[in-house]
């Protein structure tokens, strides 16, 4: 696997490691979905919003993910090579099993164990250090996301704002996630 595409998935990761803790808010939105025929009667402003989309969007979250994927970039291109050295040392291993004495096998494989032990480890500090950032990113962004999303509400004279991902057809002109994004993006 190569640098750029471990750095993708730590950074898929942190994605769905940041937004996993927006449950909550998800799960308060789908209890207001379940009112929202009996708020269409009252003729309630509705508006939909991707929180995750929003939150991707704000340049914010976008340098501090970057910050963040170069400061791992050395530990996944530890791993690569790491990872490496282990599909080389079982390639030499099944290549030359039969010429080789069981001394030199048991080393061989005692050589790839300490690099799994090695990879484990490195991939447990990893996950660590990602996770470590998505409660800083959440914690710093979850208040400014609130206040984005009251000015975005208040603007635009809505009632109710949903979670995307709690609806199940809405219609494009209802999203607010742009504008959430952008006022994260002016917000200090």
């Amino acid at each position: 696997m190569t640098s750029l595409a471990m750095t993708r998935k730590y950074s898929n990761f942190l994605w769905v490691r940041l937004f996993r803790s927006l449950i909550m808010v998800k799960k308060t939105l789908v209890a207001l979905a379940l009112f929202l025929p009996s708020l269409a009667m009252a003729e309630a402003s509705v508006g939909v919003l991707d929180p995750i989309a929003a939150l991707q969007s704000s340049n914010n979250v976008k340098t501090r993910m970057s910050s963040l994927e170069n400061e791992l970039s050395g530990d996944e291109q530890k791993l690569n090579r790491l990872q490496n050295d282990v599909g080389k040392l079982q390639q030499k291993l099944q290549k030359e099993a039969m010429t080789m004495s069981a001394d030199e096998q048991d080393t061989l494989k005692t050589q790839g164990q300490q690099k799994m032990l090695e990879i484990q480890s490195l991939q447990r500090k990893l996950q660590k250090r990602a996770s470590e950032a998505q409660r800083e990113i959440l914690s710093e962004m979850q208040p400014k996301l609130k206040k984005a999303i009251e000015s975005v509400a208040k603007r635009e004279k809505l009632d109710v704002v949903l979670n995307a991902q709690a609806v199940m057809y809405t219609k494009p002109d209802l999203d607010i996630t742009e504008a959430v994004g952008k006022q994260l993006n002016s917000m200090k």
